[in-house]
């Protein structure tokens, strides 16, 4: 299973924001969207950095609520954690568990192609898993009815 696999499960939309907005957009973002990160962009739509929950949440108990009116800018992750269309899910959950990262921005070359979270990965894994469950549980099944 690959990441561009999960892109075409539950879909390649990402949000963005960009670099002069504040951190409270982003945060009314998160909320209106039910998401938990955005990608920040220059005015061109060229990525600069990534902004999550957690980074909100870290930048208002540092600097309390004068932080929802600074730059996304000064929170976003820079470099933001990537991976590629190609990647092995495995690979990509390697890279989460190793940085502490919960969401990986899918980059195709320089172009943003989507954003995928640890729960997507999970719920692929799951999925995956369940498959294989039920494929030893029938051919088990199939084995026994042959005895």
């Amino acid at each position: 299973m690959h990441i561009k696999d999960v892109l075409a499960a539950k879909g390649r939309e990402v949000a963005t924001l960009w670099s002069n907005r504040s951190l409270r957009d982003a945060v009314r973002l998160f909320d209106e969207r039910a998401i938990a990160s955005v990608v920040v962009t220059d005015p061109r739509g060229e990525p600069m950095g990534l902004v999550t929950d957690r980074a909100a949440l870290r930048a208002l108990a540092r600097r309390g609520a004068d932080a929802l009116d600074e730059p996304v800018t000064k929170v976003m992750a820079h470099p933001f954690p990537t991976c590629a269309p190609d990647e092995a899910v495995s690979s990509a959950l390697r890279t989460m568990t190793d940085d502490r990262v919960r969401h990986l921005v899918v980059m195709e070359g320089v172009r943003v192609v989507g954003v995928v979270s640890i729960g997507d990965l999970v719920k692929i894994r799951l999925d995956d898993a369940d498959l294989e469950r039920r494929v030893l549980s029938e051919r088990a099944i199939g084995v026994m009815a042959f005895e």
